[in-house]
């Protein structure tokens, strides 16, 4: 009887043994994608039909998290525009990578410059009025956009601490929009823009109608 007693033993210690093993399989197929669940799991051409979705994905994540949003809170200067990131937890996370000259902590800002246009680099009429006409850009900027919400397509440049990007408020590029009033010309060092007929248009526009830059001096 007892060698009956340690083989049903045995047996029952196999087959507990032999459940948990299948529970935890169930468990794991539980947590896999609909797409791999139960008779599917075995199904290969389904596994690699997933498998080759993921990095596509990959790449509409990256496009994303190169743009960011927010409101135009200030614009000190006639390069950049500060923006405000009303997610903290998207603020907080520029904090580890942008320099204090791009940052506002207080005012939750992050500073984008402005890529393909310089009114800096643009003007050239002597010190008295390129100081002028570069406060003069500053103000118009501002009273054009300040406080209006603003869609950022940016590029991180890790050696300067900074985000360069083309700023959106609604449909207008506030890029395109100082090329087209003569604020700034259309700059290639950065190589050619993606919206490049916008600004050749816009060059053209503010050449035919005498805007700023194109302005003749006064004698």
């Amino acid at each position: 009887m007892s060698e009956i007693g340690n083989w049903m033993n045995s047996v029952a210690l196999k087959t507990k043994r032999l459940l948990r093993t299948w529970a935890v399989v169930v468990g794991l197929l539980c947590l896999l994608p609909p797409a791999l669940h139960a008779d599917d799991f075995f199904g290969t051409e389904k596994i690699r039909s997933f498998l080759k979705q993921r990095p596509t994905d990959r790449e509409k994540y990256d496009q994303i998290k190169n743009s960011i949003e927010g409101v135009i809170g200030r614009i000190s200067d006639s390069e950049s525009v500060w923006v405000h990131l009303e997610n903290k937890r998207e603020f907080l996370r520029w904090t580890y990578k942008l320099s204090r000259s791009n940052l506002d902590v207080k005012r939750q800002e992050v500073r984008v410059w402005l890529k393909y246009v310089s009114p800096k680099r643009s003007v050239s009429r002597g010190k008295k009025y390129n100081d002028w006409f570069k406060k003069k850009v500053a103000f118009e900027m501002g009273k054009a956009f300040r406080n209006r919400r603003v869609r950022v397509e940016y590029d991180y440049l890790d050696k300067a601490y900074r985000l360069t990007g083309v700023a959106w408020a609604g449909d207008t590029s506030i890029n395109v929009w100082l090329v087209q009033n003569g604020w700034s010309f259309y700059l290639l060092e950065e190589g050619e823009s993606r919206f490049h007929e916008d600004f050749k248009n816009a060059e053209k526009r503010a050449e035919s109608r005498q805007l700023g830059l194109w302005k003749p001096p006064k004698q």
